[in-house]
C-alpha cells in the first residue's frame, strides 16, 4: 500500500470514526487551488473541518504535531471559501484534529483557532 492509498484509509477510519460519534459527513476531500481539508462534518450546529493525520511511528512526531502553521493558515483558507460559497459566513465552525497510530484513534475537537494567512500572502 503507498502513502496515498494510506493517507486515503486512514480519512476512511476518521470518517467512520465521527459518524459513529454522532458526526454527519459533509464532504471528502475538499480541494480549493489554495489547498485541501480531508474531511468537513456537522456536529451539531458546528460546521467542522477535519485534518486526518495517520502515523505508523513516532519518528516523525505525532500527528498533532504535523498540522503545522502552515498547513493550519492552508486548511482555514479552504474553510473561509467553503463558508462563503454556501453561505455560512458566521456561523459555529471549528477546526479539528483526528490522528490514528496503530488502531488507536485520538480526535482532537477544537484543535486549533481560526489561522489567518501571513500579511502579504493572498490565498485567495
Amino acid at each position: 500500500m503507498n502513502t496515498r492509498q494510506q493517507g486515503e484509509q486512514g480519512e476512511r477510519v476518521a470518517e467512520d470514526y465521527l459518524v459513529a460519534q454522532g458526526m454527519a459527513l459533509i464532504a471528502r476531500n475538499l480541494r480549493y487551488p489554495n489547498g485541501e481539508v480531508d474531511l468537513v462534518m456537522r456536529d451539531g450546529n458546528y460546521t467542522v473541518f477535519v485534518e486526518v493525520k495517520r502515523r505508523f511511528g513516532t519518528r516523525y512526531g505525532t500527528g498533532r504535531e504535523a498540522v503545522t502553521l502552515t498547513k493550519r493558515r492552508r486548511i482555514c483558507a479552504v474553510a473561509l471559501r467553503y463558508l462563503r460559497a454556501n453561505g455560512l459566513l458566521g456561523t459555529a465552525t471549528r477546526f479539528d484534529v483526528v490522528e490514528i497510530h496503530g488502531e488507536v484513534i485520538n480526535h482532537l475537537p477544537n484543535a486549533f483557532p481560526y489561522t489567518p494567512p501571513a500579511r502579504g500572502r493572498g490565498f485567495f
